[in-house]
């Protein structure tokens, strides 16, 4: 028997349609489509229909044309069962249904004035083409088009005319949407019945104590994560500044926090990510396989009319238990031999890397052989991921499609995390030296390297 609230996904059968047609005007208005055009739509062999069920109910469905340019037809969740996450999961069945159709792209149409649909089709990497004036009829709405590349395979681009042949380490839709969630995603999965855990990782150089802007304000149900004290262990000269903390430590946060096994987690900060990273990252190695960064932050939320609470929240004790490297890492002999084997990333500001300044440790530089990738060029403008196509062809300026092994350093061990997200969203795997510099540069018998240009000896 289906429980209550089971979520779930299923072909479209014509036995729906009678539910069907009672939603459609709900959903599409005066302009739906007939009961005749959906029974030859059914029947069509260049058609994938998908039904979402909510306790067994159908309570939306999409569909799918296929060809080397596929299109989404209809899209629509039933009103009283919105913002649960079934839009998402019916938009991620036809992408992965359009890539296993060896479909190029795929292009839709979205209401001008729908937002929260065009954030969620942003969140799954579509990008806005154009509009079209008077689309939806009889209203004369304008749609926006929007196109979501499915091609694994690049032209002339910064690494040269020759082709990128498909693997794991290309843009994947899939892969970015195991890493990051919109805000309007999150909203969803919070009205639902799953469990979830929200943490708020606020953090800075400049303002590490976080907290009070927690207590201030944060997005309903977050437990705050402390970054020095949860996500680290004791700074020393010998480990770094944010050495890794011990796991049973780990542990009894990721309990106070209140995750379970299996509990899937968001994390968020008020800073592009660039802190909640470090979480997300640090989850992973734990063992914990749903862990996402808020697209965006705070900022992306509140763009979303998403309320704050303030104040602490108490939540019942986990039962969650951890275990280490489920995420790789490397040591200093690692990252003094990446060059050599593959690419190092320094994700630390240009300045710090050029050795022209270094606030907070012992020298300045960079590790011989490191290439300058900054983490403030994995985000855009509003401070949220780059498309994937942009960091693809970011990393690809610095040789990291061609590399065999790529390892990410920055200050301490933080903003690398947001590097090492922003390529897991993209499909290319990286070890975290979770020592960077911080541990390098306190060692003086370790070599140096100064200016922009990487230096090998």
């Amino acid at each position: 028997m289906t429980r209550p609230g089971a979520l779930s996904l299923r072909p479209l059968a014509p036995a729906d349609l009678d539910t069907v047609m009672a939603l459609e005007p709900e959903l599409f208005g005066r302009g739906a489509w007939s009961r005749a055009i959906y029974d030859d739509e059914l029947r069509r062999a260049d058609r994938y229909y998908v039904a979402a069920t909510d306790g067994g109910r159908l309570v939306g469905y999409a569909g799918l044309a296929t060809g080397p340019d596929a299109t989404i037809m209809t899209i629509g969740v039933a009103p009283g069962h919105r913002r649960r996450g079934h839009a998402a999961r019916m938009l991620a069945e036809l992408v992965g249904q359009a890539r296993c159709v060896g479909a190029e792209a795929l292009f839709l149409e979205v209401r001008a004035d729908d937002e929260g649909a065009q954030a969620l089709y942003r969140g799954f990497g579509f990008i806005p083409l154009g509009v079209r004036r008077g689309y939806y009829q009889p209203e004369g709405a304008d749609a926006v088009v929007m196109r979501l590349p499915l091609s694994t395979r690049q032209g002339p681009g910064p690494i040269g005319s020759e082709m990128i042949e498909e693997d794991t380490r290309m843009a994947d839709l899939d892969v970015r949407h195991r890493v990051l969630v919109t805000a309007t995603e999150l909203h969803e999965l919070l009205a639902g019945p799953e469990r979830l855990v929200v943490l708020d990782v606020r953090w800075s150089l400049a303002e590490p104590d976080g907290r009070k802007f927690y207590i201030a304000g944060h997005i309903p149900g977050a437990q705050f994560v402390d970054l020095d004290r949860d996500l680290a262990g004791p700074p020393s000269g010998e480990a770094g500044r944010h050495p890794l903390p011990d796991l049973a430590d780990l542990q009894m946060a990721a309990r106070r926090w209140g995750i379970d096994d299996g509990d899937s987690v968001v994390v968020y900060d008020d800073t592009g990510g660039t802190s909640a990273a470090r979480a997300w990252w640090l989850l992973r190695w734990a063992g914990l396989e749903d862990v996402r960064i808020l697209d965006g932050g705070l900022h992306a939320w509140s763009e979303i009319g998403g309320i704050l609470e303030d104040g602490d929240v108490l939540v019942e004790p986990g039962t969650v238990t951890l275990s280490a490297d489920h995420m790789p890492v490397a040591d200093a002999g690692d990252a003094a031999s990446a060059p050599a084997r593959g690419v190092l990333l320094d994700a630390r500001a240009r300045e710090r890397y050029a050795g022209e300044t270094e606030p907070v440790d012992p020298r300045a530089g960079h590790i011989p052989g490191a290439v300058s990738a900054p983490t403030a060029e994995n985000l855009d403008a509003e401070r949220r991921f780059r498309p994937s196509e942009q960091l693809t062809e970011r990393f690809a300026s610095v040789g990291v499609p061609e590399a065999d092994d790529v390892v990410v350093y920055c200050g301490s061990g933080v903003t690398a995390a947001h590097e090492v997200a922003a390529l897991a969203a993209i499909g290319v795997p990286a070890r975290l030296y979770t020592g960077s510099w911080s541990q390098w540069s306190a060692d003086e018998a370790r070599p140096v390297a100064t200016g922009l240009q990487p230096a090998t000896d």
